[in-house]
């Protein structure tokens, strides 16, 4: 059997760490953590998508006025974004048209939610992601994102890689390779994988099953189409979270805490030293 000849891809937030949620409901005022993720909140609206802005909050955003519309600042400092998620037939670049239009949101609201993320236990990675209501054409909730590692995480990046298996990261968070290898040197840079849609994991896995019996280790819908492509499904039930009924039907696997994910290893690679 050859040294790497199975290749583990994780999801981000629920799989190898805790993620931190502040939203700002926009169109009821309110602010405060949530652990319903953006993924439910996207889904709950008619036609909803998910917007994720490719910077840094600390580099663009930071210290621009309360007062200033996030939409104008977007513009003048060039912020780029990412529809990561959406409900069907709708189309990136009229969302992303939808969100440089806004004129309801602020700097100020994004400001007011890292405010109450930076209270939390994070590490500092953190992102700004929009969740867009496509029959008003309004952004409906603004969301400050922070993570931090699950206890087992690190002991079992390390476990995989003693065990001769190639590690991967596909999130559909706003994480940087040069950001979060610092807290995960058990991943190559070249491996890990940001703001990452659905089908964008589905091809990473597609790609990785040319050299290697790919698991893939996801908790939510949008690892669903990764876990229909890849050999193996392991669904991570470790943190709560509103999944539809046809992931569980896909997965392979359940487990309860990221270390288990050692044993499903264990269990391949001695399937195929007897085959």
């Amino acid at each position: 059997m050859r040294n790497r000849d199975i290749a583990v891809v994780f999801d981000g937030a629920g799989v190898l760490y805790a993620p931190f949620r502040i939203i700002k409901d926009v169109e009821r005022g309110i602010t405060k953590r949530s652990r319903v993720s953006g993924l439910s909140c996207t889904d709950r609206l008619k036609r909803g998508a998910m917007v994720i802005l490719k910077t840094r909050y600390d580099a663009t955003l930071a210290r621009e006025a309360d007062t200033k519309l996030l939409s104008e600042v977007m513009k003048e400092k060039k912020i780029e974004t990412k529809v990561i998620y959406k409900r069907e037939g709708i189309d990136d670049g009229e969302v992303i048209e939808t969100v440089l239009n806004d004129k309801h949101i602020r700097v100020g609201d994004i400001h007011e939610a890292m405010w109450f993320l930076r209270k939390c236990d994070i590490l500092p990675v953190i992102g700004v992601a929009l969740i867009v209501d496509m029959v008003n054409k309004a952004i409906r909730y603004a969301i400050a994102g922070g993570i931090n590692l699950f206890p087992g995480t690190r002991q079992l990046l390390r476990e995989l890689n003693q065990m001769g298996c190639s590690i991967f990261i596909a999130s559909g968070d706003r994480i940087e390779p040069e950001e979060i290898s610092i807290y995960l040197p058990e991943v190559p840079p070249e491996n890990i994988f940001g703001m990452m849609t659905p089908e964008d994991k589905r091809e990473l896995v597609r790609r990785l099953k040319e050299r290697y019996r790919v698991v893939m280790v996801g908790d939510d819908r949008n690892d669903y189409l990764a876990f229909c492509e890849s050999d193996i499904a392991v669904l991570c039930l470790q943190e709560a979270a509103d999944r539809p009924g046809e992931i569980f039907e896909v997965a392979d696997f359940r487990i309860n805490d990221i270390g288990e994910v050692k044993e499903i290893i264990e269990e391949v690679k001695e399937y195929k030293c007897k085959a």
